[in-house]
């Protein structure tokens, strides 16, 4: 994913839109901790899983 891949999304909603992520594969919710910078290009999203979020079993 590129920086603009998500401002064409993110620029599409309101400043107080809500950002959700869930792993499809774990059927977990995820909430954000921070950013950390890698590189002169390359930023890191970082997510704690969600405490009420425990995976399904499958």
């Amino acid at each position: 994913m590129t920086v603009g891949d998500l401002i064409d999304e993110l620029c599409r909603l309101p400043d107080t839109a809500i950002v959700s992520f869930h792993c499809p594969m774990l059927d977990q919710e995820f909430t954000f901790y921070r950013l950390r910078r890698r590189s002169k290009d390359m930023v890191e999203i970082e997510v704690n899983a969600y405490p009420q979020s425990i995976p399904s079993a499958a």
